[in-house]
């Protein structure tokens, strides 16, 4: 999980030069982005660690997308547009860093899912990411 989430920061700087900023903050306050500052925000202290590469994902996501405001990670904002499309942006990332060394016939997505904790309404996309990733 260490080694993902160095890999998630390391890409958000270095291959999209996007500001990262860590703080242990309230184990409740969420992470956030800020696309207008090319900037995203990451509580260290997070209640549940297993969360945190795709919070930072989603959050880099957003950046990449151009989203507009200041946005903070929410499992249960699922139906709107402008979250959904970061979660799918961060899926992809984790998915292409996450595989990068794997082989197809050692692909498990039932693991990633749930070692990353993926919410139940990302399930299918992710699977969908997994396929697209080994058939490109």
């Amino acid at each position: 999980m260490d080694t993902l989430i160095t890999q998630l920061l390391n890409y958000a700087l270095f291959d999209k030069h996007i500001s990262v900023h860590t703080a242990s903050l309230s184990p409740e306050t969420p992470c956030a982005a800020d696309p207008s500052k090319h900037t995203i925000i990451i509580n260290t202290n997070w209640h549940t660690k297993k969360e945190l590469p795709l919070q930072i994902a989603h959050e880099i996501g957003h950046v990449l997308n151009e989203d507009e405001g200041v946005l903070y990670y929410s499992s249960t904002a699922s139906h709107n547009s402008i979250e959904y499309a970061a979660s799918q942006t961060g899926i992809k990332i984790l998915v292409s860093l996450y595989f990068q060394n794997i082989s197809p016939d050692e692909a498990n997505s039932n693991l990633f899912i749930r070692q990353l904790t993926i919410p139940s309404y990302m399930e299918q996309y992710t699977e969908d990411c997994i396929r697209a990733f080994y058939n490109d």
